[in-house]
């Protein structure tokens, strides 16, 4: 018995596009579907003569493509719903922070505006913060703030004497502090800097914020996407991962704000995935050039994504075999000749600039601080510092100024602490080497490319954490928001653990127990906190 043709039908393929394909339109069932959608312009183009056949053609398609989105997975239109919940989010998010109060807005901004107005960019201890954005001294770093007195309001101090150990010193304030950071991010915003002049720098700031939030979708979307590609048929993964993401307040926090961090997170997210499908695939070369030339793209949106690179290299390694070094050695060719074409220009005006490739150095002129006694051991079993990472990672927001209360942190730390006893379980018990039986659920039993993607991920959030210890042995500057470009990793990991405490029958009811509780998190942090911490906020004044 023949099968007759209807638009968006998933049989294979999409059968209206098979037809077009092989030379006709399937015009009856693009029609009726119109009809059943209430649309009449469908059955005028019908009866227009032979010469309107392109408008007809053009309702055709349209009728398929809704169509098509109907026949969507029940997960894929799960995944446009988050979508546009997300965007709506981050709208509210954009608008609930006052202009500059996110952390080291008026450096980054002040960096724009030199990229944008001058074409260059700033330079470490000879660049200063501009004069007029001194109101929001507060939340800068190192520039003593008098912001209640007018006098300091119309004439900012960029020098200031102090007695330091019993002797007189000057010290000089207001340095532009972000100017080591790579120009990637500012060089994306300069045309909506452009579009905006002549409008305040508040104004400018809420644009500029808006303008971030793709970068932040795009991330969510990479975790929907990391997660198809490693556990192909899991609805439970293919939904949590990416509403974690989605839903992370620190994340939602970044791509809300002017600064370089989310452009950072997405394209970290982007090699993550990346991995996983070279894993998948034992790393074909055009995938291996594709990885250069992201992680090129992410050294120039921040360095942090340095930490990208080793553990590049140990996946490729894991991905053809230790063995088969020359396959290796020839994918590595292939990576890091991208990478360092995008990155050589940017890092020989550093070591022309400062003598080294990071600025570090200069860095460590300008923080108010003296060299603390602990190591790195010291720090990494620092209990204290462990914690005050957990709490940035959920709450503070850039300046440490909105605290959540114990019992807050509880509910959210609670549940993260069984999701991580899911996970070891899982590591633990998971066999790929074992044989498939048909019964056999494909996340409990992975393929060794699975399991080793696992450890890859689980080795990728421990190597930026230890950077973060690392970097707080000799800066006061470091936050958990370093870590940050690791979330889609974390959120994989951490939603596996939970799937694998969770009963195969409650995955459903997981999963949208999962969503739900995040939504409400969110809701509960902006109402009770958020919100009110900046109700009848002012910038004379400060909170």
């Amino acid at each position: 018995m023949a099968r007759r043709l209807v638009p968006g039908r998933r049989d294979g393929a999409f059968p209206g596009r098979l037809a077009q394909r092989q030379g006709f339109v399937a015009h009856e069932g693009a029609r009726h579907a119109l009809l059943r959608r209430g649309l009449p312009m469908a059955e005028l183009a019908n009866r227009m003569p032979g010469k309107s056949a392109p408008v007809a053609s053009w309702v055709n398609r349209l009728a398929i493509r809704r169509v098509d989105v109907r026949a969507w997975s029940g997960v894929r239109r799960l995944i446009l719903a988050l979508s546009i919940l997300y965007l709506a989010k981050q709208v509210i998010f954009v608008f609930a922070f006052p202009a500059f109060t996110g952390h080291d807005e008026v450096a980054h901004y002040s960096y724009l505006r030199t990229v944008a107005t001058e074409g260059r960019v700033p330079v470490l201890l000879e660049d200063r913060l501009p004069p007029e954005l001194y109101k929001y001294c507060k939340f800068t770093l190192g520039w003593i703030c008098f912001q209640n007195t007018q006098q300091y309001l119309d004439n900012p101090p960029y020098q200031w004497p102090y007695s330091y150990r019993g002797q007189n010193v000057v010290y000089q304030e207001g340095y532009q502090y972000a100017a080591n950071h790579p120009p990637l991010y500012y060089m994306l915003m300069a045309p909506v800097y452009w579009l905006s002049d002549g409008a305040s720098p508040e104004t400018q700031i809420y644009l500029l914020r808006l303008a971030v939030i793709p970068f932040g979708l795009v991330t969510v979307l990479l975790a929907f996407l990391m997660a198809r590609v490693l556990f192909p048929g899991d609805a439970f993964l293919a939904v949590t991962v990416p509403a974690f993401v989605a839903f992370q307040t620190q994340i939602s926090y970044e791509a809300a704000m002017v600064n370089n961090d989310i452009v950072a997170i997405a394209l970290y997210s982007w090699i993550l995935y990346l991995l996983v499908r070279g894993l998948r695939d034992r790393f074909p070369g055009r995938i291996c050039v594709l990885i250069g030339f992201v992680l090129g793209l992410a050294l120039l949106a921040k360095g942090t994504s340095l930490t990208a690179a080793p553990i590049i290299g140990g996946t490729v390694i894991l991905g053809v075999g230790w063995r088969s070094w020359r396959t290796w050695l020839k994918r590595g060719v292939q990576i890091v000749v991208p990478a360092a074409i995008l990155v050589s220009p940017w890092y020989a005006f550093l070591y022309r600039t400062y003598g080294n490739l990071s600025g570090l150095p200069q860095v460590q002129e300008i923080q108010w601080w003296d060299n603390p006694s602990a190591s790195f051991f010291g720090l990494l079993f620092d209990r204290g510092f462990a914690l005050e990472r957990f709490r940035e990672t959920w709450g503070y927001f850039g300046w440490k100024k909105i605290f959540f209360d114990d019992a807050m942190y509880w509910a959210i730390g609670i549940p993260l602490l069984i999701a991580l006893g899911g996970l070891v379980q899982y590591l633990v018990v998971a066999n790929p080497i074992k044989p498939l039986n048909d019964n056999d659920d494909r996340v409990e039993r992975p393929k060794p490319w699975q399991y080793g993607a696992i450890w890859v991920l689980l080795g990728t959030s421990v190597v930026a954490y230890l950077a973060v210890v690392q970097f707080g042995v000799d800066f006061s500057l470091t936050q958990a928001r370093y870590y940050f470009p690791v979330v889609n990793a974390a959120a994989l990991l951490l939603m596996l653990g939970l799937r694998t405490l969770l009963p195969k029958r409650l995955h459903r009811i997981g999963q949208g127990a999962v969503v739900g509780a995040l939504v409400v998190l969110t809701v509960v942090i902006l109402s009770q906190y958020v919100l009110p911490y900046y109700a009848g906020w002012e910038i004379g004044g400060g909170v």
